[in-house]
């Protein structure tokens, strides 16, 4: 279960952090921080341990969520519905 939602999700960070970086949006440190927090999580792999794994897709989508907030807020995107 664990993997069929690391795809999606993984993919939505990335466009975050790629909206992040091509707006100069890093020029914000909690926007910096989050970029390197997502950075990180993608490089390290994918834990084996079930538990371990859901902690890894809670974080990947913490990340996730709070980078989409401080781009919104910073109007580096329009707040969604």
């Amino acid at each position: 279960m664990s993997r069929l939602l690391l795809g999606p999700l993984s993919g939505h960070l990335t466009r975050l952090v790629t909206i992040a970086v091509a707006s100069e949006a890093e020029q914000d440190p909690t926007v910096a921080q989050l970029v390197l927090r997502a950075r990180s999580l993608h490089a390290g792999p994918l834990p084996c341990g079930r538990q371990e794994a859901i902690a890894h897709l809670r974080r990947l989508g913490w990340t996730a969520n709070e980078l989409h907030d401080r781009l919104t807020a910073i109007r580096c995107l329009k707040e969604a519905a």
